[in-house]
Formats: structure tokens, sequence, C-alpha cells
């Protein structure tokens, strides 16, 4: 399911005229997805997609399904940012792809076991996305708003459950 819903995040980015590159390897590492789009000025955001329906962990930290403290959620928070976001490899790995770019941090999220990781997470400099915002604006886009990727075809069905 990941996989698809990466698709889908891509196919909604190309659709705001992004340029991506999906599943790019930063040592051991991936990073979901990197986005650049040229309209005004330039804007490059790094983005992270984890979507749950039924979450029985947290996002941040060990995968442990135990109650948390609000210390704990922090501090798991902070490991993830820097493990997805800001850790040398992924920072090096952004550089090489486009040096001295300004990386906006995005996470497309679906349900959360524990809301408050948002809260850290936009503390970090992470801007926290639904994915649930994703599919609704990939049913309401205009028709003809489409690419080639494998998504496109799921974004029509959305659209056309919108629509009907």
């Amino acid at each position: 399911m990941a996989l698809l819903d990466e698709q889908l995040v891509d196919e909604w980015l190309n659709r705001k005229g992004f340029f991506t590159i999906r599943g790019l390897r930063a040592g051991i590492d991936e990073i979901d997805l990197l986005a650049v789009r040229m309209i005004d000025k330039v804007e490059c955001w790094h983005v992270e997609v984890q979507v749950s329906y039924r979450p029985i962990g947290y996002v941040g930290g060990d995968s442990n399904a135990r109650r948390r403290t609000p210390e704990e959620v922090q501090s798991g928070v902070e490991q993830w940012v820097e493990r997805k976001f800001t850790g040398p490899r992924k920072v090096a790995r952004r550089a090489a792809v486009l040096p001295s770019a300004q990386w906006k941090y995005i996470f497309v999220h679906g349900v959360l076991r524990d809301e408050s990781e948002l809260v850290h997470m936009t503390r970090l400099g992470v801007t926290p996305l639904s994915y649930k915002q994703v599919l609704t604006e990939l049913r309401d886009a205009p028709v003809g708003n489409t690419s080639s990727s494998l998504a496109s075809d799921i974004a029509e069905i959305l659209r056309y459950l919108g629509n009907n």
C-alpha cells in the first residue's frame, strides 16, 4: 500500500506543477519524494509519505505500541525528523541533486495514534499534510489536468466518484 500512497502523492505533486523524483536512495535510507517547481520562484520540497488507516504504533521513535509520555513523544519525533529529513545522509543526497536549494519538509500522513506528534513536527520545521487532503484535491481536480503516471488512472476514479 505504501507504494500506491507514494504514487498518488507523486501524481498530486505533478498536477501542482512539480517535477518529482521518487524513491531516491540516501545510503541505506530512501527519500520518498523530492519535488521541484519553478513558478515565479524555485520551490523545493522533500516529501515523506506514511499513511496508516488503523495505527498501532507512533510515527516517531520505536514501534512499541505502549502509551508514551509527552517527553517520549517529543523525543521520538525529534529522532524521526532527523532520520527522515535532517540527518547528514539526507542533507548530502538532496545537495547532490540540487546544491544550495532551500528544502521545505512535508509529511503526508493518514491516521495517527497521537496527533500531538504533528505539533512537534511543525516546531521542527516539518509541514504536516493530511493524505485525505491530497486525495480530495485529486478528486476535485479539473478534467484534463492529468499526467501519465501510474496513479493518474486512480486519480480519475476518485474524480469520477466525486462527480457522481
